[in-house]
């Protein structure tokens, strides 16, 4: 069993070691103690501008490539929603003293193009030419169609805590969360439909049907609680990402690849990668992006590049002093919000030629060690022959 560990951890040694990174750009805000608060933020990236809402409610835009402030301006609201982007602008809150309201801003100058009649959008929305579909508070958790030319609601309907959950928008309906594990269908009209053989409910007292189910995967196959609880991911939190071919859950053990109708690809236990020694609480959990059967993510401050269909790490990088909040990529180039001072940072993580002649060297010294692990399965079986073999020499 010593064996297997140390053998486990050597190899997550080499993939930690490998990809160093370099410090491009480090933010300077004034900011207040940020040992004695919560560090809240949010970065995107839009057409070559950094968006970065920090810990001192200011709102700044930065140009990318020669990190240059752009504009900044105070908003009295920080988020760890990112902003929501449209053209030429993007949406995020504002508050004023009194009230908090979804403000339109320009993104080339940072000014405010319109108020909506919003409280905040809640997941990411989704747009038809000009009208925005989103979950959002108004008054209430809100599924709602919104005009954005006239500024003005088209339609809405109650959902309650439903509106913290992600929407799915496909071509010719709406499908939405009205709390717990139910889901129900309603068209781009904001008109339920109906669907005989389901459960019959009320939602914003109007009569409605609703499936039961956790969540939606990729090929909208339902995922029910049931399937979690087999597949080791009840009772925990977890983030969802997805693409055409796959659906990724990621939680504080595992990776889990869906492909279709639900099946399981692949569950990668997530220790075998980082060591227990190296966990700490409350660090970032999230999935960056997923393409070509690869998947970008973030687990216990180490950047991980995974290539599901060869089950294969291709990148691993220790983030570790930076201690990130937020993280996203751009190419060879991570951006992050760190917990440590609640500063952007801008790092470059592409080996250079000596790093990549050593990672040349280790894999080749890692590849002419290789073994087969220990089966623990074959080892208690074959203990469990010779104790039997044992007992019937002892009986003779």
């Amino acid at each position: 069993m010593k064996l297997l560990v140390y053998l486990r951890y050597f190899l997550v040694f080499f993939s930690v070691s490998l990809f160093s990174q370099t410090q491009m750009y480090k933010s300077e805000l004034i900011l207040d103690d940020i040992k004695n608060q919560s560090t809240l933020g949010s970065i995107a990236i839009v057409d070559g501008k950094i968006l970065f809402n920090s810990n001192n409610y200011l709102l700044s835009c930065l140009e990318k490539g020669s990190h240059k402030i752009l504009w900044e301006r105070k908003i009295g609201w920080r988020s760890n929603q990112a902003p929501f982007t449209f053209n030429d602008s993007f949406f995020y809150g504002n508050y004023d003293g009194e009230s908090r309201k979804v403000h339109q801003y320009d993104i080339n100058s940072g000014k405010t193009l319109q108020i909506l009649q919003l409280q905040s959008i809640n997941t990411k929305p989704y747009f038809k030419n000009s009208i925005l579909y989103a979950t959002a508070i108004a008054d209430g958790g809100k599924l709602l169609a919104y005009d954005i030319e006239n500024n003005n609601i088209l339609w809405q309907q109650n959902i309650n805590y439903g509106a913290d959950v992600q929407p799915v928008y496909l071509k010719d309906k709406i499908i939405a969360n009205a709390e717990d594990d139910l889901w129900f269908e309603i068209d781009y009209n904001g008109n339920f439909i109906i669907n005989p053989s389901e459960i019959i409910t009320t939602i914003d007292d109007k009569k409605a049907t609703v499936k039961n189910f956790h969540f939606l995967s990729h090929d909208e196959m339902p995922i029910t609680k049931e399937w979690l609880k087999k597949n080791k991911l009840a009772n925990s939190e977890f983030k969802i990402e997805k693409n055409q071919n796959y659906t990724f859950l990621l939680n504080e053990r595992y990776l889990t690849v869906l492909g279709r109708k639900g099946n399981k690809k692949l569950q990668l236990d997530l220790e075998n990668l980082v060591s227990p020694d190296e966990y700490e609480n409350e660090s970032l959990l999230a999935i960056l992006s997923s393409e070509n059967g690869k998947i970008w993510f973030v687990y216990q401050n180490h950047l991980i590049h995974y290539d599901v269909k060869k089950e294969k790490i291709l990148r691993n990088v220790y983030l570790n002093n930076w201690q990130p909040h937020q993280v996203i990529l751009d190419g060879r180039n991570i951006w992050l919000i760190s917990k440590n001072d609640g500063q952007l940072y801008h790092l470059d993580f592409e080996p250079d030629e000596d790093l990549n002649r050593k990672i040349q060297c280790e894999n080749a010294i890692r590849e002419h060690f290789k073994c087969d692990l220990p089966n623990p399965k074959k080892i208690k079986a074959a203990k469990a022959a010779e104790e039997k073999l044992k007992n019937t020499q002892a009986h003779q």
